[in-house]
Formats: C-alpha cells, sequence, structure tokens
C-alpha cells in the first residue's frame, strides 16, 4: 500500500484539478505537507554544485525533479525520471546510476544531451536484461553531468532514491478507468510523485500548447518548490536499451 505519510497531497489535486480557482491557502497546505515529508525523508542531492570548466553556464543548476525529501514513489516497473539539465557551451554527456539498497549496479547509461538546455524525461528501457523493480524495495539513483572525462571530480551530480510500491484494487481500477489527465490526478492523489509526473510530461510532449496542462505542471512542481524551472523546454531523447 502506498505510505500514508504521502496521501496528504489531497489539496494538490484540488490544484491540478481546478486550475482556474486555485487558491492561497492551498498553496499553503501543499507547502507544509512538503515539509512534512521532508523531514521523513532519505540522504539525496536534488540540486547539483554550480558547473564548472566545460560545464560552465549562466542557466542554472544541474536539477533532479523530485520531491523534498528525496523519495519518489512509483507503482511502474520500469519507472519515469525527470531532471532540468542547465544550457551548456557544447553538449554534453550525462551518465545515469540505479543501484539496489546494496549498492550493487542494477542499470547504468551514459546518453549525450543538447547543449540548449531543458527537462529531460526518461523511463527504465523494458528489456529482458533489466528486471522489474521490486515492490516495496528501495533503489538509489545517481545522474552525473561529466564536465571533464578526463578528471571525473568536477562531474556535476544530483542523486536521490525511488521506490516501487503496491496500489489497492480500488485505484488500480480508477487509473484503467479514467483519462491520461485524470490519471495524473489520481497519481498526485495517491503520492505517487514520479507517475504523476512522468505521466504529465508525456501528455505536454503531445500537447505543447494546452494551457490546463501547463497550469497543472506548474503547481505540481510548486508543490515540491521546484517551480523555478516550470518554464523550461520538455527535451525528447533516447538511451541505450542496454548497459
Amino acid at each position: 500500500m502506498v505510505e500514508k505519510t504521502l496521501n496528504t497531497r489531497t489539496f494538490t489535486i484540488l490544484c491540478l484539478t481546478s486550475v482556474l480557482t486555485f487558491s492561497w491557502a492551498c498553496f499553503q497546505q501543499v507547502l507544509a505537507n512538503s515539509e512534512q515529508r521532508a523531514r521523513e525523508g532519505l540522504p539525496g542531492r536534488r540540486i547539483g554544485g554550480g558547473t564548472r570548466g566545460e560545464c560552465s553556464s549562466n542557466a542554472g543548476r544541474l536539477m533532479a525533479l523530485v520531491p523534498e525529501n528525496n523519495l519518489g514513489l512509483t507503482k511502474q516497473a520500469y519507472p519515469n525520471f525527470l531532471f532540468y539539465l542547465p544550457r551548456t557551451a557544447t553538449p554534453r554527456t550525462v551518465e545515469f546510476v540505479l543501484q539496489d539498497d546494496k549498492r550493487r549496479s542494477v542499470y547504468e547509461a551514459n546518453f549525450t544531451t543538447p547543449s540548449s538546455g531543458g527537462v529531460i524525461n526518461f523511463s527504465l528501457p523494458d528489456s529482458a536484461f533489466l528486471p522489474p523493480l521490486t515492490i516495496g524495495k528501495k533503489y538509489n539513483w545517481y545522474l552525473s553531468m561529466i564536465c571533464d572525462p578526463e578528471n571525473r571530480a568536477t562531474d556535476v551530480v544530483v542523486h536521490g532514491w525511488i521506490k516501487r510500491v503496491e496500489t489497492d484494487s480500488v485505484l488500480t481500477k480508477k487509473l484503467q478507468q479514467t483519462s491520461p489527465l485524470g490519471r495524473v490526478t489520481l497519481y498526485a492523489q495517491a503520492g505517487l510523485w514520479q507517475d504523476a509526473l512522468g505521466t504529465l510530461a508525456e501528455l505536454k510532449y503531445t500537447r505543447p500548447n494546452d494551457s490546463q496542462l501547463a497550469a497543472s505542471w506548474i503547481q505540481l512542481l510548486k508543490s515540491e518548490k521546484l517551480d523555478a524551472i516550470a518554464q523550461e523546454p520538455l527535451l525528447k531523447i533516447k538511451i541505450p536499451t542496454s548497459h
């Protein structure tokens, strides 16, 4: 079952479903809930250090789009991960590593990102070599922007956690019967941050000019104090399907 501490996102749902009537009281309650969850979190770093050397940029910092407590919940066997990449002088190589709770590597991938910067959204590849995430198990992930391949100490790094949880039959049935935007609301209500934001990002790819999606995107990011990058473009990238 989804942990009760994350079921307090009811006010976030009001914001997502009533974007034209979003109230200050609603926003204050979302922030209060976020602060409570932050005290229950895991060690991590969702904002990287200042870019340097070959990664030098005035466009902000590398950022993981995860809750303040550094733990994202998902019902997916192969979940989505989202990050903000700042603009750089040239395209950069980025390394993503996923480890299990014993620090054993589960998945590693290197891919090139455009120099223009923006939000990337990718899912773990559903393939024979990569087993699905285990329900109830926490996984540690790292994303590194490689600034100098000859000196990895200069990497800019963010890291956090993801946990696959089991959903009850009622939620599963509702998810099957509703629209993609309706699933965003249900995911957020259940505290499934990874799934809510990932689904919303996929919708924004297909409907980039939809004002309701844009408002929901801003409010979902704002609930975890990530709205500073809410106006950044979504980037299309491909990651390797094997080690």
